[in-house]
């Protein structure tokens, strides 16, 4: 794990790799520093397949694969699957001229959305209502320590010319809701993001209409169905949010671009209401002011959507934000921006990463990588651009080529610095602890006291 209380670290440390075995760099450094890392030091840089056969495990990291193959048991990873196989179920192939990849790929399209309609979309929608599945959509996930097992499914129905969403648990295998009832014709999924809330009773999407708009909807789920409680319209169509870890369901992330564009925002009633939202009038409509011009970062309280903190964002030109994520203890909030060019070819795509604090929205650290050719934002899964981290939240791990010229995918673990509260300190130790010398955590959770298995399973303290 190691310990730090460096925050004001201006760079990044490195540890190259060139010209040496990069495990037995990792090792050997751990080794001799047992105890004690400062705040952003990179502590190893290995190729990807030390990290599958061995680092990963070593540096307190579940098994996680940063490459892609878009197999059906894939959709099971942290949401990251979900752009490239949103690819394949709208084109039935990729990027490759070769008829042969290219049926074999539309097979495996076609036997992915088999399988969804058959196991995961109830019979009333897929036969009766004639929806099928059309795109997944990137975004939607819940509280635990696999935040993967929840995936949002785009489907559309050709006789009804409508798009509706459907939630599917993975790793219960089983429809949990449906959304939507009133968006007109074929969306796509790559323009649409959502949020789950860490209890599973608020779903916020943002959607692009019919027409040019872009809205955000806000859903109540009760018990398998969902109503529309609140609209703001119009929004930016690069918006994205993510619901803090630490709270059931009041606090979200949210991050959005402003204009002079004026919005409104409209509240409606949700006892005895259908699911379609534009058919109802709402009970309340309101101007909705945003607080700077330009792009900016924000702490939102949902349930009356009301800001708690504000922070201005300078992105740098020439790139855009891919994803934003917490870190399972939602000490740390992680931008991922990435350049605005095609890198098919054999251009070599750069991103960076803007870590804030999750309370104070005040940014810590910026930490530049690059990656090989044909890892391109925009047309490949997300997997190589975002970062996971280690199971007591003290290490991001991340892929890289910085030092090595991009010759080959590389993964690059660094240490976070420890937060001011001992609360998060001694979740880190306890968590380091059990992970290194008892296995798995969840093969101990059932011996623990209830409040202390809630607790280092990072479950949720407020509401």
């Amino acid at each position: 794990m190691g310990t730090n209380n460096s925050k004001e670290t201006s760079n990044l440390t490195l540890i190259h790799a060139e010209n040496k075995n990069p495990s037995m760099i990792c090792k050997s450094l751990v080794n001799n520093q047992p105890n004690y890392y400062c705040g952003w030091q990179e502590i190893c840089r290995c190729s990807h397949a030390d990290w599958l056969h061995g680092n990963a495990e070593f540096f307190g990291f579940a098994p996680h694969k940063f490459i892609c193959n878009s197999e059906l048991h894939s959709v099971c990873a942290p949401g990251f699957c979900s752009e490239s196989l949103s690819h394949k179920l709208y084109h039935g192939s990729t990027r490759s001229s070769s008829k042969r990849f290219q049926s074999s790929t539309s097979i495996k399209s076609k036997k992915l959305r088999e399988h969804f309609e058959y196991n995961h979309i109830p019979a009333m929608i897929s036969s009766l209502q004639n929806y099928s599945v059309h795109g997944i959509v990137n975004g939607c996930s819940v509280s635990g320590l696999d935040h993967g097992d929840t995936i949002m499914l785009l489907i559309y129905s050709v006789v009804l010319e409508k798009t509706k969403f459907i939630i599917v648990d993975l790793k219960l295998n089983r429809y949990v809701c449906a959304i939507g009832d009133d968006y007109n014709g074929l969306i796509d999924a790559r323009k649409v993001h959502a949020a789950c809330s860490m209890d599973r009773t608020q779903v916020i999407v943002r959607v692009p209409l019919t027409g040019g708009a872009t809205v955000l909807d806000f859903y109540k789920i009760v018990k398998k169905e969902s109503k529309l409680y609140r609209r703001i319209v119009p929004v930016d169509i690069t918006t994205q949010f993510q619901f803090c870890p630490n709270y059931w369901s009041s606090r979200l992330a949210f991050y959005t671009y402003s204009s002079d564009t004026p919005a409104t925002l409209m509240n409606y009633t949700i006892s005895n209401l259908p699911q379609s939202g534009s058919t109802k009038t709402p009970i309340q409509t309101l101007p909705f002011t945003q607080p700077f011009h330009g792009s900016y970062l924000c702490l939102m309280n949902v349930h009356t959507w009301s800001m708690s903190k504000n922070q201005s964002l300078l992105i740098e030109d020439g790139f855009r934000l891919l994803s934003l994520v917490y870190t399972p203890d939602s000490v740390y909030l992680i931008l991922t921006f990435v350049d605005n060019l095609c890198h098919c070819g054999q251009t070599l795509p750069i991103s960076y990463f803007d870590i804030y604090h999750g309370n104070t929205l005040q940014r810590l650290q910026r930490i530049y990588t690059q990656l090989v050719t044909h890892v391109c934002p925009w047309h490949v899964c997300r997997n190589p651009l975002t970062p996971i981290f280690s199971r007591c939240s003290s290490r991001m791990a991340f892929c890289t080529t910085k030092n090595n010229g991009g010759r080959e995918l590389q993964v690059s673990v660094v240490v976070l610095p420890n937060d001011l509260l001992l609360k998060s300190i001694c979740r880190r130790t306890i968590i380091h602890y059990l992970n290194k010398f008892h296995g798995k955590i969840e093969d101990i959770t059932g011996e623990l006291p209830d409040r202390l298995n809630q607790y280092i399973q990072y479950r949720p303290e407020y509401q």
